[in-house]
C-alpha cells in the first residue's frame, strides 16, 4: 500500500523534535508537488522519489501525506511571535501591525513557495481544506482575538482569515496585475483598516 491513507487533522504527526536535512529536504520537495499537482495529485512515493529517500522515512518524520502537508502549512502560515507583535503597540493600529506580520512572513522566499502550495491544494481538496481551515481558525488568528479580549473572537479570527487569504489568492497564486504590483507597504494599508475593525470593533 502507498501510504497516502488519511490521517485525522488532530493526529500527532510523529514528527521528533529538532530538524535534520532528511526532514527539510523532504518539506522543500513536498511543497514543490502540492504547488504543481494539488495535495489530490501528491503522492508518497512521488514526494520521497523526488527528494531521494525512502518512503519510510517520510513516515518516520510525519506518518501520512495529511502530516506532511500539516508541515507545509506551518511553514506557510505561523507568524513568529505574532500575539506579542499584535498587542506591541497602540490599540488604533492592531490590524495594521497584524497584516504586516503577515505580508512580511509570505514575502520570503523561503515561505512564499510554501504558502503557494497551500493555497492551491486548498481550492482543489476538501481534505486539504479542512485542515487548512482548523489550522488556521484555531492555531493561528484564534490566540490574536483572544488575546485582544474582545467579544466573538472565534467570529474575528474568521473574518480577517477571510480578508488575508483573499489577498494572499490575489497576489501570490492568481497574480492579478493590480494587487501584484503593490508595494509591501501599500498591500498592509489596503486591508489593515477592515482587519482593524474585525478585530477589536463592533460586529
Amino acid at each position: 500500500m502507498e501510504g497516502d491513507e488519511q490521517a485525522p487533522w488532530k493526529k500527532r504527526t510523529g514528527r521528533r523534535a529538532g530538524p535534520t536535512t532528511s526532514d527539510r529536504s523532504i518539506l522543500e520537495t513536498a511543497k514543490q508537488e502540492f504547488a504543481a499537482q494539488g495535495f489530490g495529485g501528491t503522492t508518497m512515493r512521488a514526494i520521497a522519489r523526488s527528494a531521494g529517500v525512502d518512503v519510510a522515512l517520510i513516515h518516520h518524520f510525519f506518518l501520512t501525506k495529511d502530516g506532511v502537508f500539516a508541515a507545509v502549512i506551518r511553514g506557510a502560515f505561523t507568524v513568529p511571535d505574532l500575539v506579542p507583535t499584535v498587542l506591541d503597540g497602540a490599540p488604533e493600529r492592531v490590524g495594521e501591525r497584524l497584516v504586516r506580520a503577515f505580508v512580511q512572513h509570505w514575502e520570503s522566499d523561503d515561505v512564499q513557495p510554501r504558502l503557494v502550495a497551500v493555497l492551491r491544494s486548498v481550492s482543489a481538496s476538501e481534505l486539504a481544506a479542512e485542515a487548512f481551515r482548523g489550522f488556521l481558525g484555531t492555531e493561528v488568528l484564534l490566540p490574536v482575538t483572544v488575546a485582544l479580549g474582545r467579544k466573538r473572537p472565534e467570529l474575528r479570527a474568521w473574518l480577517v482569515g477571510v480578508q488575508l487569504i483573499g489577498l494572499a489568492l490575489l497576489r501570490y497564486v492568481i497574480g492579478t496585475e493590480t494587487i501584484a504590483a503593490l508595494r509591501s507597504e501599500q498591500l498592509v494599508f489596503s486591508v489593515s483598516d477592515v482587519c482593524q475593525r474585525y478585530l477589536v470593533g463592533r460586529l
